[in-house]
C-alpha cells in the first residue's frame, strides 16, 4: 500500500468534508437570519397612530374557520 497516495486521498476527503460543512453552516446561518428578519417584521409597531391599530386595519380580511 502506498502511504503517500492514501495520505493524499485522506487529505482530499477531509478538504471536501470541510467544504460541505462550511456550506451547511452558511445555509443554516442564512435561514436563521431570515427567521430573525421575519420575527422582527412581525413584532415591529404598527406606526405612530396610537391605540391598538394593526397593519390590517381597514382591509377586508376573509378568514375561514
Amino acid at each position: 500500500m502506498d502511504v503517500t497516495s492514501s495520505t493524499a486521498g485522506a487529505a482530499m476527503a477531509l478538504k471536501q468534508a470541510q467544504g460541505q460543512m462550511d456550506f451547511g453552516v452558511k445555509a443554516l446561518n442564512r435561514n436563521a437570519e431570515q427567521q430573525q428578519a421575519s420575527v422582527a417584521a412581525l413584532v415591529q409597531p404598527a406606526g405612530d397612530s396610537g391605540g391598538n391599530t394593526t397593519p390590517t386595519r381597514g382591509q377586508t380580511l376573509n378568514i375561514a374557520v
